[in-house]
């Protein structure tokens, strides 16, 4: 069976490059992917798919569909996240962005695509498959504060679903390679924000003020003391001040600091203790110089953690399809993803596939201007995916 899966994989190349070009040239942000679901709609529509359910929490964007709905037995999902990013494409590919500030930097492109391939392929085996297969497309990653998979969990996306799994392109592992962890893969995201309130005053006489500006400054260095010196070493955390604001001109101390920032964190104990310790900091630091601050952190998004018994058994399915020599083990990453949320719900794993090419020059990271992807890893990504939806099916079929 799995050598039938590469060849329907194979046989589709040319079709799967062309999607994906597609898709790359008409990107659009957030919850606002009303072309592009209708483009997935319509390349479904082509195969043969009917009962699709449009839209999420009220949002008409985003798509699910299922194949064999009428059948009983395991269900297994797969997802795409379909959204893309706000900036502008520097890079010149003859499907370049035709949308000014809007660019498919993170590769959610090549997801629909490759989701699209396993469908097409999981079709064509439609009548030999023991259980049910669900294509979600989500709209809504790249805006984590209105995650799309929360909306369609809420939506009950998962409902009847025993295992999901996803790919995400990686533009720092070798094109067809994949990339896989057992347990904690992607970080938890947090958002942290605090204002310190001085008393402003003249730069040339700053003992009649209270400056917040030195006292942000010493928050920021002293927020690095909780990675180093009360978290253990074994223990990634991250704790970092992205955006600072304050004061208007040269010679005026102003009334007040801005500072934000995110924490990223594995464990959930470490994550839950982080409010406190950061705001003993930032209130006692500023209270010793003479301010005040008012802190708050909201939680973003949860870790992404993989099932440990779904993942080994994925590599295998990888290392069949692909190649043992196409399948790694690699390090989680401190970045995060909305694939958590339905990873919190029912096993499943979630793995890298890389993009990088130097032979064509393809060496960019995500959320680069001139970001690219190697189709040539389309088909096989297809491959991978309806392989895994086979495998489970089949396994719990037995």
């Amino acid at each position: 069976m799995l050598e039938r899966i590469k060849s329907l994989a194979e046989a589709s190349a040319d079709l799967l490059a062309e999607w994906r070009h597609d898709f790359h040239a008409h990107p659009e942000l957030s919850f606002e992917e009303i072309e592009t679901t209708a483009r997935i709609r319509a390349r479904l529509e082509e195969m043969g798919y009917s009962g699709m359910r449009v839209g999420a929490a009220g949002i008409p964007t985003g798509l699910v569909v299922d194949l064999n709905p009428e059948k009983t037995g395991p269900c297994f999902a797969l997802r795409a996240d379909i959204d893309a990013l706000p900036m502008q494409e520097l890079g010149n590919p003859p499907y370049k962005s035709q949308r000014n500030g809007v660019m498919h930097a993170c590769g959610h492109d090549s997801h629909i695509t490759m989701v699209l391939g396993a469908a097409k392929i999981l079709k064509a085996l439609e009548s030999e498959l023991p259980g049910r297969v669900r294509f979600i497309f989500q709209p809504s990653e790249e805006s984590p504060h209105r995650s799309g998979a929360k909306a369609m969990i809420e939506e009950g996306v998962l409902e009847g679903v025993d295992a999901i799994s996803g790919l995400h392109v990686w533009g720092t592992i070798p094109s067809g390679v994949i990339g896989v962890h057992a347990g904690p893969f992607m970080a938890a995201a947090d958002e942290w924000e605090c204002t310190i309130f001085g008393k402003g005053g003249h730069g040339a006489v700053p003992h009649l003020a209270a400056d917040p500006i030195v006292a942000a400054g010493a928050v920021i260095g002293a927020l690095q003391t909780i990675v180093s010196r009360e978290i253990d070493p074994l223990e990634t955390v991250v704790v970092t001040c992205g955006h600072m604001e304050a004061g208007s001109t040269f010679n005026i101390i102003p009334d007040r600091a801005f500072l934000q920032g995110t924490v990223r964190t594995f464990n959930p104990d470490v994550r839950s203790e982080m409010p406190r310790r950061m705001e003993r900091i930032c209130s006692g630091i500023s209270q010793a110089l003479g301010c005040r601050a008012e802190f708050h952190l909201k939680n973003v998004l949860p870790a992404t953690v993989n099932d440990k018994a779904f993942t080994e058994e994925a590599a295998e399915v990888a290392r069949k399809v692909l190649g043992p020599e196409k399948v790694i083990e690699i390090p989680p990453s401190m970045g995060a993803e909305d694939m958590s949320y339905y990873l919190q719900k029912v096993p499943g794993t979630f793995m890298f596939f890389g993009t990088k090419n130097e032979e064509k020059g393809i060496v960019n990271p995500q959320h680069h201007p001139e970001y690219d992807v190697d189709d040539e890893i389309l088909p096989k990504g297809s491959a991978l995916l309806a392989a895994l939806a086979w495998n489970f099916l089949s396994g719990k079929a037995s």
